[in-house]
């Protein structure tokens, strides 16, 4: 603890002395977001992370917030790069490490039929349960990152915290609007624009649209040809009504597609096991005639099967304010629905064809309502309270998931149907809320917070196999080359639970004066039990709910004329049965583990040096490490840890207290600058630079050889354009040091011990080029 607390305060002298950190640039909720000029000169960031608009600053939540057109200005297109501008964010395109991830902790994933999240997204006001309605950047308002557990006022998939996305709202002034376009290496083509269309006094429409593409960037040497590439186009329209002073209706629908070249698991091989088995040798032995060289930076693939994937996502929302003297009552209705196109895939990483797999797809729907009434601003007792209740379908009666595996091939490439036939798995999740969130104000400078959030959750999940015609079985017998094993579809298996429990907070907020607030809360999330399938096997899975005691102190404060902004938090976590994900060498599972603790720290701030020069940093240290971890024995242990038998002679386990969660760092950091000179009244000179830094992370507990160290990423930007934005000319750099770094390292399936892969991303290559936009 000592040495902890030493950390601490020499991180908090150090980015002191640097006048670091950074909050962000963004807007009112309804107005333009603020250049960087007008923000960098003291203007108010304001945010809604308790669902109602407030400074930035009087929010007692660790919670750092961005511009939209500040994250597109960087060369960035997806809402996932948010994790190169705030420190303690992550995004894992993997499933051991999926989705967003705050202070170390993300979504458990796993290739089942039922997975929630710990850390929630939500779009304009509307939970985002899978998928991503954000796939382009041009008409985003802001992203806020609010840390720790948020289920009070967000829900059960906010137990670890919450990513806030606002988009811009039409205005009723004037037909305005943006062109962007850019082009960047891999023949990367980025276009969006968006349209603000009046239609009376009192409505207006909006519509955006975007088109993006890239080529591959893993070169597959048996089939010859570049695997990663991507085409994604989408639209979205909304419809903004305000009848009268107390009344406003906001439609939104948002549709977005995107094909893959390539299976989603764009694998090398990072190490190869033993080839004392003349088997192993028979499979990765041609490796050096492909040109392939094992390591970390192999970024060349040796599978032999043809593979590609597609999915579909859409959905709408309807929210409706109505004043009711000085409160306001918002009705939010949402649809949502993401549909997998046929998926094709092999996971062996070998020419040899030895695992195969086709899959039709998992569609799953969304229903969502809430219901809450806000109280005004500035009464002694200010709240938000209301109902939530959902429905979420993963599944239907045509998805069907198909695997075959040839465990002798290339010598006897007999072919055993490991899904049984074709396999379909289906869930259901009801959900029903009722929750108080505000802050009782003793005093001008004093006021106690807190609140209280109670759900009940119902899964149902079943599981069966059929016939797969194109693999149909043999009679039972020795098995033959060329031919299926004999095998029987499995019967249907039903699993269910429910289950009703309680998320809330309590602290208090002291605000001195304007420029100072010293905050403290201790919050509970909670994240709801669950029964899961296995795409591949069917295999269940009872998850037990997950529970988290989050304490976090922290300050806000702005000096020197508020041209230094330092805002900084201390958090204590500690989770039982957390949910999370383990490879057991054919697919990722969801499980429990026992107990786990992450403890650390945040500081970010900004400093406006001058009125054209700026700086902003941010520091994240978090220690994350299982207290209480059994699970299955890995192929190759790591140093210091005994695997053990079950009670039932024959399964391995081994306990992994002490090991850090997947794809966690200790540390990570950003560091920015930016500059607007003015060159005369016509034009204007702008550049930026932006520096990432992540630890060293490890991808499986207890296992050798899956980890990745740590790697720092810069990005560069500039541009000249006029004064007033009318347009720009830009340049732009992405990881402009080429800096390779990996979605994951895991084990090789269906190998000898030691064999890894990487999980290649996108993100890990350069990518340079030039962009252009148009306002009028």
């Amino acid at each position: 603890m000592r040495k902890f607390i030493s950390i601490t305060a020499l991180a908090g002298a150090s980015v002191i002395a640097l006048a670091a950190p950074a909050a962000a640039q963004d807007a009112a909720p309804q107005e333009a977001v603020e250049t960087p000029a007008a923000a960098g000169a003291g203007a108010d960031i304001v945010v809604t992370a308790t669902r109602r608009a407030e400074r930035l600053q009087d929010v007692p939540i660790a919670v750092s917030a961005i511009g939209g057109d500040q994250l597109a200005e960087g060369g960035f297109q997806r809402l996932t790069d948010i994790q190169y501008q705030f420190s303690g964010v992550q995004f894992g395109t993997s499933p051991n490490d999926s989705g967003f991830r705050l202070r170390g902790v993300g979504t458990a994933g796993g290739f089942s039929s039922s997975s929630e999240q710990n850390v929630g997204t939500v779009v304009d006001n509307v939970v985002i349960p899978f998928g991503n309605p954000i796939n382009s950047l041009g008409d985003l308002e802001r992203v806020e990152v609010l840390k720790g557990p948020q289920g009070t006022q967000f829900g059960k998939n906010a137990s670890s915290g919450v990513v806030n996305i606002t988009t811009k709202k039409p205005t009723f002034d004037a037909v305005g609007g943006k062109v962007f376009a850019s082009y960047g290496e891999l023949n990367e083509v980025n276009v969006n624009g968006n349209i603000n269309l009046p239609l009376s006094a009192n409505s207006a429409l909006g519509i955006f649209g975007f088109y993006r593409r890239n080529d591959g960037f893993l070169y597959n040497a048996t089939q010859d040809k570049d695997w990663g590439g991507e085409e994604s186009y989408g639209a979205r329209a909304k419809l903004l009504f305000e009848p009268s002073d107390t009344l406003s209706i906001y439609l939104i629908g948002d549709y977005s597609k995107i094909d893959r070249t390539g299976p989603t698991q764009l694998w090398t091989i990072a190490r190869l096991p033993s080839f004392a088995n003349p088997l192993m040798a028979a499979r990765y032995g041609n490796l050096a005639s492909l040109g392939i060289v094992p390591g970390f930076d192999n970024s060349k693939s040796a599978e032999e099967y043809e593979s590609y994937t597609s999915e579909q996502n859409y959905g709408a929302s309807l929210e409706v304010n109505l004043g009711l003297g000085d409160y306001n009552l918002t009705s939010i209705t949402a649809w949502r629905r993401l549909d997998e196109g046929d998926q094709r895939f092999a996971i062996d990483g070998s020419s040899v064809p030895i695992f195969t797999s086709q899959q039709t797809g998992v569609d799953q729907t969304f229903l969502s309502q809430e219901l809450r009434i806000t109280s005004p601003a500035g009464s002694a007792l200010e709240f938000t309270s209301g109902v939530y209740g959902s429905r979420r379908k993963v599944g239907d009666d045509n998805d069907f998931n198909k695997s075959q595996l040839r465990p002798a091939a290339p010598f006897n490439p007999f072919i055993v149907n490991i899904s049984a036939g074709q396999s379909n798995t289906q869930t259901r999740s009801d959900s029903l809320a009722v929750f108080f969130d505000g802050k009782f104000n003793v005093s001008e400078q004093f006021a106690v917070i807190g609140g209280l959030r109670y759900q009940y959750d119902w899964v149902k999940s079943s599981s069966f196999s059929i016939i797969d015609p194109a693999y149909p079985p043999s009679p039972p017998g020795p098995p033959v080359a060329g031919q299926v094993n004999y095998y029987v579809p499995r019967a249907l298996a039903e699993g269910s639970t429910k289950k009703g429990d309680w998320s809330g907070r309590v602290g208090f907020q002291f605000k001195p004066d304007r420029d100072l607030m010293v905050y403290g809360t201790i919050a509970r999330g909670y994240l709801g039990p669950t029964v899961t399938f296995s795409g591949l096997t069917g295999q269940k899975v009872d998850v037990g709910p997950q529970t988290v005691r989050d304490i976090t102190f922290g300050v806000k404060s702005q000096l020197f004329a508020r041209a230094v902004t330092l805002n900084a938090n201390i958090f204590f976590d500690k989770y039982n049965n957390l949910q999370t994900s383990v490879f057991n060498g054919l697919e990722f599972l969801t499980e429990n583990a026992g107990g786990f603790e992450a403890n650390g720290f945040e500081i970010e701030g900004s400093w406006r040096v001058s009125p054209v020069f700026s700086l902003n940093a941010s520091f994240t240290y978090s220690d994350t490490k299982f207290t209480d971890y059994v699970t299955a024995c890995p192929d190759v242990v790591k140093s210091g840890y005994t695997c053990y038998l079950a009670e039932n002679g024959t399964t391995s386990l081994v306990q992994a207290a002490g090991e850090p969660l997947s794809g966690a760092p200790k540390y990570s950091a950003t560091a920015g600058a930016d500059v607007r000179l003015p060159i005369n009244d016509r034009l204007t000179f702008d550049s930026s630079a932006n520096f990432y830094y992540r630890s060293r992370v490890q991808y499986a507990a207890v296992q050798a050889y899956t980890s990745q160290p740590g790697y720092g990423t810069i990005g560069l930007n500039a541009g000249i354009g006029h004064p007033d934005g009318n347009w720009r000319i830009g340049l732009f750099a992405r990881n402009l040091l080429d800096q390779r770094f990996h979605s994951s390292v895991i084990g090789l399936p269906f190998s000898d011990p030691g064999g890894r892969v990487n999980w290649l991303t996108r993100e890990g290559r350069r990518t340079l080029g030039i962009s252009a936009e148009m306002r009028f």
